[in-house]
């Protein structure tokens, strides 16, 4: 075999494998649902520390890597059902659970007020990711703690 041989046979050899690894490095941008349900512990860890006046404002102003983390963001709705915290978009807040609607009319905001629950939950839903532009299959890991809704949701590929 000449030089030119091999190298068009190692080509072709190694094209194939080439094609799964940009895939693979997408998926490195996003959250894992481990990931998510950490968040949303660490975010409980600090509000318990901290106390919810110095936690919620850590959320909203200075999402520290812990908080924010490629597509990961916290979010938190207060007692009353009002938006508290959310880590990537402060226009948000002040709205409740019941005005969150997906692009398919999904109530996704009132399944997260309804199923929350202090062992921890899933609600699917789309919306936009923070990271793309687009809308996305999301599913958000939502806990209830001291009276407020903990959310962390990761966007499905």
């Amino acid at each position: 075999m000449t030089k030119k041989t091999i190298h068009h046979f190692l080509i072709l050899a190694v094209a194939p494998f080439l094609a799964f690894a940009a895939p693979a490095a997408a998926s490195d941008d996003r959250g894992t649902p481990e990931e998510a349900q950490d968040m949303v512990s660490r975010a409980i860890a600090y509000y318990d520390e901290m106390g919810p006046e110095a936690a919620l404002a850590k959320f909203n102003t200075d999402p520290a890597p812990e908080f924010l983390d490629r597509d990961l963001y916290i979010f938190v709705y207060g007692p009353d059902g009002w938006l508290v915290a959310h880590g990537v978009d402060p226009a948000l807040l002040g709205r409740t659970y019941s005005s969150f609607t997906d692009v398919d009319g999904k109530q996704f905001g009132l399944e997260m007020q309804q199923t929350a629950s202090v062992g921890g939950t899933w609600v699917d839903y789309k919306w936009m990711n923070p990271a793309t532009g687009e809308v996305e299959q999301k599913s958000t890991w939502m806990v209830l703690h001291d009276d407020h809704h903990f959310g962390v949701g990761i966007y499905k590929p």
